[in-house]
């Protein structure tokens, strides 16, 4: 639907953090590597900003103006976010930098799902990659997303090869996993960061930002 919007509340860190220069380097790695080219990748942090996903669901935009005043509100009763990164994790052709979930960060993304599932999109349909899954689907039909409250998992996304043969998606995921456990050899991929704000953004259908609306700092 023409007025429908794929709708990310996050956390933020400073874009020069330490997470993202770990990140440039995997991906100059793998550059190195022939990855990128020889299957087509352009990695996230190109054209999207780096975020951990809160809460992600489809609204009408008319729900917009709401989104961010609840947003807000959850800001002021937030102080900054300790963010501890774990490891590189390849599923498929999409790797992700995962992120030790703890109480706190847990906490956010369950007040942001009861603040904001409410005003979504109850017709939004249920991602592909997630409508095998029983659970998945029973949590999505109640909340709108498949990634909340047991099924959260916070991380930064890498990239993502879109549109592989199942046979070159297998390749490519054996290849990273050989790769990472090179990369990880040289580099420390356990780093403490703090997330500073909660953005509010319009999403692509990989979850990415394409458009941040508002950015509210954590004290």
């Amino acid at each position: 639907m023409a007025n429908n919007q794929s709708i990310n509340v996050y956390l933020k860190i400073k874009q020069d953090s330490q997470v993202s220069e770990l990140i440039k380097e995997f991906n100059k790695f793998l550059e190195q590597q022939q990855i990128f080219t020889d299957y087509q990748i352009t990695p996230y942090l190109q054209n999207h900003p780096l975020h951990v996903t809160l809460y992600l669901a489809d609204y009408q935009e008319t729900q917009i103006p709401m989104i961010i005043k609840q947003t807000e509100a959850l800001a002021k009763q937030q102080k900054q976010v300790s963010i501890l990164t774990s490891r590189f994790i390849p599923k498929g052709g999409y790797v992700m930098l995962s992120v030790t979930n703890d109480p706190q960060i847990q906490g956010l993304s369950n007040k942001a799902l009861h603040a904001l599932s409410p005003l979504r999109n109850k017709k939004a349909p249920i991602p592909t990659w997630a409508a095998q899954d029983i659970g998945r689907q029973l949590i999505f039909q109640q909340y709108g997303s498949p990634n909340v409250l047991n099924y959260f998992n916070p991380h930064f996304s890498v990239f993502t090869a879109e549109n592989l043969r199942p046979d070159d998606s297998a390749r490519l995921h054996q290849q990273l996993q050989q790769l990472i456990s090179l990369f990880v050899k040289n580099h420390q991929t356990q780093i403490r960061v703090s997330a500073i704000a909660i953005g509010v953004g319009i999403a692509n259908s990989q979850g990415q930002i394409v458009k941040e609306l508002k950015s509210f700092a954590l004290e």
